[in-house]
């Protein structure tokens, strides 16, 4: 992306020449339906007037030329905003959410919007307005959710970028299965505003959700976190050196893992450990599973407070109305984020994997609950374990103490699947965290 913009500059291409290879690029691959809207006549005014400007000797913006698509839950004025819902369909923004309004008075391009689950609720993607999309480079195979349609334009190069968000895995999962970058920040470090369906109740779970970048390059999202981030809410770059102390998990407390990646994600921290400390956080210091748990119980709490009886009802005793035991599992959550802050005094970063597998076969639900996608057990290699486990098991503790977090590639499986890590940072640490998981990059290269 940085050179395209160089080259806007000095002249050797123009925006125009640039958006019209895209929607080229947008037509080829139609048949994956990453992007389900865009308003061609107004992304090539965009470009013209990006073009006057430059002609003109104005400044126009250090993103001029970048070209971004935005999750189809966040609002861009003039462009349908469904969230995948019907009741939706008719929705058109009259402004921008403030992290498109920050991308535009720097000369980004927007492209369209991104495919994704009803309501942001599963972790593939299709809807009964758009339908699915399908893997960027294998159509049998899910690229994730709920960003999914981001990942498969970053990956077809479509755009450049795409802005989303994740509250279990929605920004990790597809940049994991489509092997490209992914990076959520600290809560309330990109501003969270205009999602459509609204946010979850109370500051806690608004927190857990999170506005995050999926890109083709790691520099390119270090140079978006620079435009739409809130730099009064992150420490300013402390490293200094490229010695790294690495801790990791393989597991996160003992959950399922394929083989293959299992054994990926080992001889990457082999490798590593060549030039890095790299040591196994002990399961005792950090409780994976009961952080997992808070989380879902305070989901099944906020939920709690909107839906009908009959609902909570059929959610049983995971969805409790009772005010102090939900603050008393805000009270744990803040207990789950102090060991995390324990763990980042001592170590860099913390690396772990994304999911159990890598990208599967489309799968149809058995039954919705609303918009909730239900499944049955999900297979990892030869064992049955939930949908949910195997999916969003590895990101949920990371959701719950709002650590920023960046997935990088790894690798891939015999068939060419993709394979990603999380690389976890200090909060509000955000910057060191890219800066570290450039180096984590550097290093697995020289091995």
């Amino acid at each position: 992306m940085r050179k395209q913009m160089e080259n806007v500059k000095t002249g050797k291409i123009t925006v125009l020449e640039i958006v019209k290879e895209r929607l080229a690029l947008l037509e080829k691959h139609k048949s994956c339906n990453a992007v389900i809207y865009c308003d061609e006549k107004k992304v090539l005014e965009q470009a013209d007037e990006l073009d006057a400007k430059i002609k003109a000797g104005k400044h126009a913006g250090k993103l001029c030329g970048a070209v971004i698509t935005v999750k189809d839950n966040l609002e861009v004025k003039g462009l349908k905003a469904t969230a995948g819902m019907k009741e939706f369909e008719s929705y058109i923004p009259s402004r921008d959410c403030e992290a498109v309004a920050k991308l535009r008075a720097e000369g980004a391009v927007i492209l369209g919007k991104t495919n994704m689950p009803a309501g942001a609720m599963d972790m593939q993607t299709f809807n009964g307005l758009y339908g699915r999309t399908n893997h960027p480079d294998y159509p049998e195979y899910t690229c994730g959710g709920s960003s999914g349609g981001g990942a498969a334009a970053v990956k077809l190069g479509i755009c450049d970028a795409d802005i989303g968000n994740d509250f279990m895995g929605s920004i990790r999962v597809p940049a994991h299965f489509c092997g490209i970058y992914g990076m959520i920040g600290t809560d309330k470090v990109i501003p969270l505003d205009n999602i459509v369906g609204g946010k979850p109740h109370g500051t806690t779970m608004s927190n857990i959700l999170r506005i995050g970048i999926q890109a083709a390059h790691l520099d390119d999202l270090r140079l978006l976190v620079t435009v739409i981030a809130d730099d009064s809410k992150i420490f300013p770059e402390t490293r200094c050196s490229d010695q790294l102390k690495i801790a990791y998990t393989k597991n996160c407390g003992d959950l399922p893992i394929s083989q293959e990646y299992a054994g990926c994600f080992a001889d990457y921290i082999n490798g590593l450990s060549i030039n890095a400390q790299a040591s196994e956080v002990d399961p005792n210091v950090f409780p994976f599973q009961k952080s997992r748990e808070c989380f879902l119980k305070l989901l099944y709490g906020n939920m709690a407070v909107s839906l009908p009886t009959i609902a909570r009802i059929m959610m049983g005793s995971k969805m409790s109305r009772k005010l102090k035991t939900y603050l008393e599992l805000e009270e744990e959550r803040e207990g789950y984020m102090a060991q995390m802050d324990h763990i980042l005094a001592e170590y860099d970063v913390l690396l772990a994997p994304v999911t159990a597998t890598p990208a599967f076969r489309h799968i149809r639900p058995v039954r919705t609950l609303g918009h909730q996608a239900i499944y049955e057990d999900f297979l990892v290699d030869e064992t049955k374990v939930s949908y949910s486990v195997a999916n969003m098991g590895y990101t949920t503790p990371f959701s719950l103490t709002g650590n920023p977090v960046v997935v990088i590639p790894i690798g891939q499986t015999a068939k060419g699947l993709p394979l990603g890590i999380q690389v976890v940072g200090r909060r509000m640490h955000e910057y060191d965290l890219l800066k570290s998981a450039g180096i984590i990059m550097q290093s697995a290269q020289l091995t």
